[in-house]
């Protein structure tokens, strides 16, 4: 490959990556209005827990990765690995009892499209942060 090709496609690949990490910023706000929201209204541990994990995982997750010592970083990104990891048994919980709760007042949901996408924003974050920081892993 020539090296126009190369500057091009890396050129793409890093305003991808930009774009991927703006919309960890949106899923930080989505998660932010959830987590309030489950704590205001907060009925019951569960509703509890999911309103002060998501906050902390909405932190986790605006955190400036890119301006982290090494050490920092390491760290700060197994964090956010390891909740990541844990949203989705977060979520599917979440959908679990939100159909246990549909099937006791005789209705049905549909498909979780909302939490899918939320889902979807969250484990795109951990391949981000990490290809921001090390771009020769692309390749």
């Amino acid at each position: 490959m020539s090296t126009p090709e190369l500057s091009d496609r890396q050129t793409a690949s890093a305003r991808g990556l930009r774009y991927a990490r703006r919309a960890g910023y949106v899923l930080t706000a989505l998660l932010l209005a959830l987590g309030i929201t489950a704590l205001v209204k907060g009925q019951g541990t569960f509703e509890t827990f999911k309103g002060i994990y998501f906050v902390a995982y909405g932190i986790v997750i605006s955190l400036p990765f890119a301006r982290m010592s090494d050490k920092v970083w390491r760290r700060c990104y197994g964090l956010l690995v390891g909740l990541s990891a844990l949203f989705v048994f977060v979520m599917v919980a979440v959908v679990m009892f939100a159909y246990m709760a549909a099937d006791a007042r005789g209705e049905r949901l549909g498909v979780p499209g909302f939490e899918g996408t939320l889902i979807f924003l969250a484990l795109l974050q951990v391949p981000v942060v990490l290809f921001q920081r090390k771009p020769d892993l692309l390749d």
